[in-house]
């Protein structure tokens, strides 16, 4: 049996999407028949619940905390690299004394792969390039395997000179059991206390990324346009709602607009699940264009309802005319009458949807991490 040693150097739980994904991994790891142990820090975090009741999954896999100081990531830059030099010098020490035989690290940052000097091979998943391209790549070599979300990820790699063979791409994924479920519309309202008769569209998510806006600025300004609907923002941290609920304000769109905060995943499926369009309007920007693959885009496709994306290359990797409608980045004027067009034709908004819901079966975590799992086998 293979173990794998996911090495995460991040807060958990957390309201950020990446904590989700690293969770999801390493239930749907451990499902697939490996042995796993996610590393993390040990550090505070304002969220009560434990890890497997934040993320919704079973007590699949272990979880070891590795002592680092705390207070260090939340004080600058220099102190944020100093308490990883502790996690990682703590990490170093844990599996110096395991068994390396079947054993591999697993790990999103690129900081943590020298460790394979321990004696086990590791595997990078990549979510995106860092401006320090010559220390990222130089860095990347020491992988065996490459995990990429994204075609234009792998072609970056590849430019660089890094074999195809030694990359597979594999973008994120989702929990069908959690968001493929079929509370009807009306009964979803009603547990939320949403209007029953008003056309209701659905944001689910952070608002920002790397400090860079999702989207939400275009759709509350779409809002001005969309008089007769409400929009309710499902996630987003508290700094983020307060920033939005003043932009709302400002732009006379208050009373259209609802945000929820942070929820676990089953209550985001049930917000899903109330909505009749679901939103995805990210901005042009190089990271959203080139390197992500936004979780909430295959929990959208899963629950049965129609969605508005913008039209850019990582979108176009899942997404198209097929199962979503594609407006122009930016655009809050298209994104208004696209709202318009879907509420008005609900046949087309429900072929739509139907069509996503079938195309997102191969997106399953288990799914996913069993061709990852196949992957790693072949390069130990």
């Amino acid at each position: 049996m293979i173990h794998i040693y996911y090495l995460a150097n991040v807060r958990l739980p957390t309201e950020k999407a990446h904590g989700l994904t690293i969770v999801k991994s390493c239930d749907a790891f451990a499902r697939a028949g490996a042995a796993v142990t996610l590393v993390i820090p040990r550090r505070k975090t304002h969220i009560q619940t434990d890890i497997f009741e934040t993320y919704g999954v079973g007590k699949t896999f272990s979880v070891c905390t590795v002592p680092t100081i705390d207070w260090l990531y939340t004080h600058g830059q220099t102190a944020s690299w100093l308490a990883s030099l502790i996690f990682a010098y703590g990490v170093f020490f844990l599996l110096l004394f395991l068994p390396k035989k079947g054993s591999v690290i697993y790990t999103r940052e690129i900081s943590l792969l020298p460790l394979h000097i321990v004696g086990m091979p590791a595997i990078l998943e990549s979510h995106h390039v860092f401006a320090k391209r010559t220390l990222y790549f130089a860095l990347a070599r020491a992988a065996q395997g490459i995990v990429v979300i994204s075609q234009a990820l792998k072609r970056t790699f590849v430019r660089i000179g890094f074999r195809e063979n030694t990359i597979i791409v594999e973008p994120s994924g989702v929990d069908l059991a959690t968001f493929s479920i079929a509370t009807p519309r009306a009964e979803a309202r009603a547990m939320l206390a949403l209007p029953i008769e008003t056309p209701v569209i659905v944001y689910t998510g952070n608002f920002t990324t790397m400090g860079a806006d999702k989207g939400i600025h275009d759709i509350l300004h779409a809002m001005q346009r969309v008089k007769h609907a409400l929009f309710v923002a499902a996630g987003g941290s508290t700094t983020d709602i307060k920033h939005y609920q003043a932009e709302a304000e400002a732009l006379g769109v208050a009373a259209q607009v609802r945000f929820v905060g942070f929820m676990p995943q089953s209550l985001l499926a049930q917000y899903q699940c109330a909505a009749d369009i679901l939103l995805m309007p990210f901005p042009d920007m190089p990271h959203y264009r080139n390197n992500m693959s936004p979780v909430k885009m295959f929990e959208y496709m899963a629950s049965g309802r129609p969605i508005i994306a913008t039209d850019l290359p990582t979108i176009r990797e899942v997404l198209n005319e097929e199962n979503a409608v594609l407006i122009p980045p930016g655009d809050s004027d298209a994104l208004a009458c696209t709202v318009h067009t879907l509420l008005n034709d609900p046949t087309l908004g429900e072929r739509l949807a139907q069509r996503a819901k079938k195309d997102v079966s191969r997106y399953e975590w288990s799914e996913r991490s069993r061709r990852i799992l196949d992957f790693i086998q072949d390069r130990s």
